[in-house]
């Protein structure tokens, strides 16, 4: 009789390979994580313990939290978040923040892939490979920035995350909750305040103000611990110190506590090419200080032009205010929306350092799956672009020297722009489809959508005896406010952010 020595072997292979295709995410996660804690726990220049948790003590002992020889730039809430981590040792302290990025960094990746429609990506044999691969590209997009943050220990996985739980509250109708969250987020960085006029636009002024309260209410609790050593607010403390000298005319906008060239925001950039030059050596690729091209009124005056044209262009796309939003029954519009927020918040903000752009990853992931499932090239062009600047975006691929260079020329920045031309194309895509396809009441589609012959055909009766599936009519936010219309069958489509089909979405 004879025995094959190998077989036992070969078993326990095949078992780890079976484990490892129902499971990819997860055991790639894990490595991944294992990998980034061993540098995470010997880093000697924490920015969360040098900067927050030291803000922390200075608030418990009721010293100024704002002095110029700090670096703590953020409102008091951050601040009093940390207040936890001064009872415990360094290394359980380092070890807590830990813990907290690794989960924050699931959810938020999970988060994001749930809000732009994807469905179960583990656990059952007939996940298509399309959604895989469209993960996986949608994740490296933003995997560079997230590290970023990693690396250097600071709260913005956090922040991604509320942010991400956020939206996908949003798409499932919970407005008050996903306000709360927003309202929390901008607690802590005021650039999440940009949800307030979004929920203005889409006509739900409570979640506006209901977020507007959260974030100031937040940032009240640090007076209840101490109250600031001039006796006023801690809030307008950080008000009078970094936002109302923002305000000045004499000043340029992006100056902020950091070197010009990590500001990737639009302001970021036209300050940066304004005032500094780039100089190339062999050795060395250094920043130095020009004569400014522009003063800094013409530059303010430049840099609001073109917010104020990016602007226009997402609020003609998007439709106009207080209109109810004409969604298929996956939510892909406002998916779309809750990304292009996002990338507003990051272009739009006085100071976006790279740690910021992790919030991209919503739109990477509604990009990517639209390119894969839909015909065209401008899609994937935007994708492949998106993808190359974002890994490209990294020191240890390119070296100090090119580096540099990528990031004075806005590397970062013009991937979200990359971003947000595509978040706006599905989103026009959608829109016109859904409106040459469905035969919907006629003022539902008026000075909505653009296209005269849907509107046209819109008051049409649905045909007898076709099948149908139902459409979802939605403010983008409220609570319970839906209606339903018939599609026929023979008008239903691929929608552009799924690979499965649906109603013309």
């Amino acid at each position: 009789m004879e025995f094959d020595m190998n077989a036992p072997s070969f078993s326990r292979w095949d078992k780890a390979w079976t484990l490892f295709r129902k499971r990819p995410f997860t055991i790639a996660g894990g490595i991944l994580l294992l990998v980034v804690a061993i540098p995470f726990c010997r880093r000697h220049d924490s920015e969360w313990e040098q900067v927050y948790v030291r803000a922390a003590a200075r608030l418990c002992n009721g010293e100024e939290m704002y002095r110029m020889q700090d670096a703590y730039l953020y409102p008091p809430f951050m601040a009093w978040t940390a207040l936890p981590f001064l009872s415990l040792s360094a290394r359980a302290s380092r070890l807590l923040w830990l813990a907290i990025n690794g989960m924050s960094l699931i959810a938020l990746y999970r988060w994001s892939w749930q809000t732009a429609g994807g469905g179960r990506l583990e656990g059952a044999a007939d996940v298509p490979r399309r959604e895989r691969l469209a993960a996986v590209l949608g994740a490296l997009c933003s995997i560079s920035y997230l590290q970023n943050c990693l690396a250097h220990q600071q709260t913005d996985i956090v922040l991604g995350a509320m942010l991400a739980g956020g939206c996908l509250l949003l798409t499932r109708g919970r407005s008050t909750l996903a306000a709360t969250s927003f309202g929390l987020a901008a607690a802590c960085k005021c650039t999440a305040l940009l949800w307030m006029p979004y929920f203005l636009w889409r006509g739900r002024p409570a979640a506006a103000v209901w977020l507007l309260l959260v974030a100031i209410g937040a940032n009240l609790l640090p007076n209840l611990v101490r109250p600031a050593p001039n006796g006023e607010l801690w809030v307008r403390n950080f008000a009078s110190s970094f936002l109302l000298p923002l305000t000045e005319s004499d000043r340029y906008l992006g100056t902020w506590g950091s070197d010009p060239i990590y500001n990737q925001s639009l302001v970021g950039l036209g300050h940066r090419w304004c005032t500094t030059a780039i100089t190339w050596s062999v050795p060395d690729c250094a920043v130095r200080p020009r004569i400014p091209l522009l003063d800094p009124h013409e530059l303010r005056i430049g840099v609001i032009a073109t917010a104020l044209a990016i602007l226009g262009i997402v609020a003609w796309i998007c439709g106009r205010p207080s209109r109810p939003i004409v969604d298929d029954n996956k939510g892909s519009l406002l998916a779309l929306e809750c990304g292009i927020v996002l990338l507003l918040m990051l272009l739009l903000s006085p100071m976006s350092s790279k740690a910021h752009f992790g919030t991209t990853t919503l739109a990477a992931f509604c990009l990517a799956r639209s390119a894969l499932s839909t015909r065209g090239r401008v899609i994937p062009a935007l994708l492949a672009g998106s993808l190359l600047l974002g890994l490209a975006g990294n020191k240890d691929p390119l070296g100090e020297r090119l580096y540099t260079l990528s990031l004075w020329y806005g590397i970062v920045t013009w991937q979200t722009l990359l971003l947000l031309a595509g978040c706006l194309l599905i989103y026009r895509r959608t829109k016109k489809r859904i409106a040459e396809s469905i035969p919907f009441p006629r003022y539902a589609l008026g000075g909505l959508f653009g296209s005269k012959k849907a509107r046209n055909r819109g008051a049409s009766p649905v045909g007898g005896g076709m099948a149908t599936r139902p459409i979802t009519l939605s403010s983008g936010c409220r609570d319970g406010d839906h209606a339903s219309a018939s599609v026929p069958r023979e008008n239903l489509a691929v929608d552009p952010l799924s690979s499965s089909p649906t109603s013309a979405g």
